[in-house]
């Protein structure tokens, strides 16, 4: 088949710790652990300095970690440490949506006692921290980035920005990729992931495609809803990678389903 170049995916920055017990997702290499062999470095954040989409990326990879949820109400500060006025306004206005939903307050400071903390940095994909992954400073210093938006720019469209923001503040609230959601039954065309995904622009080897497409995270530990083909977090595949040649949609927008699970997950009474 041939492959779409342009095939732009996020990837999670989840923080595996002994406390996790049963919510230890069922995937063989967590990313940092795929990123780590890659790149020959000791340490996950380490591993994670000056990636290039246009070279090798070492990829690590709607459900919810229960582990990984803020309390209700919860304030999560976010902080810009990079970006125009103009990056930073379009971020402002599409993460705030969650809150039409979710019992949580998305701020942003400008003061030092931030949750998140904001980058634009090219080159380095999007990204975000799980959760209070967030607060690991171990993985994320006080002075880096624990969300970057790598290809949003001030002329970039509208519509991009929603999906883009919303689904990586979607992770920041606990979210996974609905693609590795445990209720998920698409039916992969195997090898055709692995040619998508062994080139440009991923160039990811057999072990880090499974991790990051193929493979789907244990039920234990996650909170989820039927598979949701109009989730936020579930990315746009075409007809090509499936058995069936249904590919995903294009979704750009809060799914009902999406809508209802965060409300359940952060309720307001």
């Amino acid at each position: 088949m041939k492959r779409d170049p342009n095939m732009k995916i996020c990837y999670d920055r989840i923080v595996p710790t002994a406390k996790q017990g049963p919510i230890e997702p069922v995937l063989h290499k967590m990313r940092e652990e795929a990123v780590m062999q890659k790149t020959g470095a000791k340490t996950p954040r380490d591993a994670f300095k000056d990636l290039d989409p246009t070279q090798l990326i070492p990829a690590p990879h709607m459900a919810l970690i229960a582990a990984k949820v803020w309390p209700a109400g919860s304030h999560l500060k976010c902080r810009f440490i990079g970006g125009s006025a103009t990056q930073q306004a379009k971020v402002i206005a599409k993460a705030q949506i969650w809150q039409q939903y979710a019992n949580i307050h998305i701020d942003f400071v400008k003061t030092t006692d931030e949750t998140v903390r904001i980058a634009f940095l090219p080159g380095q994909g999007s990204w975000s921290a799980i959760g209070p992954d967030a607060l690991n400073t171990e993985m994320f210093k006080k002075d880096e980035p624990t969300m970057n938006f790598g290809w949003l720019q001030d002329d970039t469209d509208d519509t991009e920005y929603g999906r883009v923001v919303v689904h990586e503040f979607g992770h920041a609230l606990g979210c996974i990729h609905e693609h590795q959601s445990p209720n998920e039954h698409l039916e992969w065309n195997v090898e055709a992931v692995y040619a998508q995904f062994s080139g440009p622009p991923n160039n990811w080897d057999k072990a880090t495609i499974d991790s990051n497409i193929l493979q789907k995270y244990s039920p234990q530990g996650i909170n989820a809803t039927i598979f949701d083909r109009q989730s936020i977090m579930l990315y746009q595949f075409p007809a090509e990678l499936f058995l069936n040649h249904v590919g995903t949609p294009n979704n750009t927008h809060l799914s009902k389903k999406d809508e209802a699970f965060i409300a359940k997950m952060y309720p307001k009474t």
